[in-house]
């Protein structure tokens, strides 16, 4: 038997209207299913899309949703630290999404940037104080150093906040941190090649006085780079001296 005769004996005449008929049924069932029972079920002519009202006050957003037939459920609140207190975070369902009149909007409210309460660093090492701000979410600021009569050096001796206060996650705390004895005379740190900040500690840690800071054009380095310092560094002066310095920048700071 050639494959053009299997061919006849499978499609039959008689076959082929059974399957057409099948088709043609399947193809009503599908129509009358998608343009008479999914739009009665659904109510489609009823739907309406959900405004978007993230970002917007509680009372705003609430009343919008009602004015729209849409019914109003405050889920939960979090944390946000780019919307004040009592602002829509987020929705559900989520906006321009086609509901059913009178479907619950779930909403989620801002309670603004979390906020952390100031640990007692007093006391502790310098390290210690960091390393303990930095595990509830804080930072150290400035950085005062001062030499103290009978007081431990690199002992943390006051902060700014003071301890169980609440400021915003990631703020800074500012320490004052003891050097000490007071000392007749100094050595001046080396602060060539490192960074204005990094000098300006390096000069309080010194006992020395911060004094003027010029600019001066120097593609060669990352600015803000230390390149000059009034006093060389290793020698003995004075407790209190003053020490200049000047800084690289990427452009002529006189024009």
């Amino acid at each position: 038997m050639n494959f053009k005769t299997l061919l006849k004996n499978i499609f039959t005449r008689r076959r082929l209207a059974v399957l057409g008929a099948v088709l043609a049924i399947l193809f009503l069932i599908t129509l009358v299913f998608d343009k008479i029972i999914m739009p009665w079920y659904t109510k489609h002519d009823e739907a309406l899309a959900v405004p978007n009202v993230v970002a917007q006050p509680y009372e705003s957003a609430k009343e919008l949703l009602e004015m729209q037939g849409l019914t109003v459920v405050k889920q939960g609140e979090k944390h946000d630290p780019t919307l004040p207190f009592g602002y829509v975070a987020d929705q559900n369902p989520r906006p321009n999404r086609l509901v059913k009149k009178g479907r619950r909007v779930y909403l989620t409210i801002s309670v603004g940037e979390r906020e952390v309460e100031v640990p007692e660093v007093r006391g502790l090492s310098e390290t210690n104080a960091e390393e303990i701000l930095k595990s509830v979410g804080l930072r150290v600021g400035e950085r005062d150093y001062k030499y103290i009569i009978d007081e431990l050096p690199k002992v943390v001796l006051d902060q700014l906040p003071p301890p169980k206060t609440f400021v915003k996650h990631n703020s800074a705390v500012d320490i004052t941190i003891s050097l000490g004895e007071p000392v007749a005379n100094v050595i001046v740190p080396s602060l060539l090649g490192k960074t204005i900040e990094t000098a300006k500690r390096e000069i309080q840690k010194s006992g020395l006085i911060i004094g003027q800071i010029s600019y001066r054009q120097n593609n060669d380095l990352l600015p803000n780079t230390v390149i000059q310092q009034s006093l060389e560094a290793g020698v003995s002066t004075a407790y209190g001296d003053t020490l200049d310095i000047v800084v690289s920048s990427i452009s002529n700071p006189n024009r």
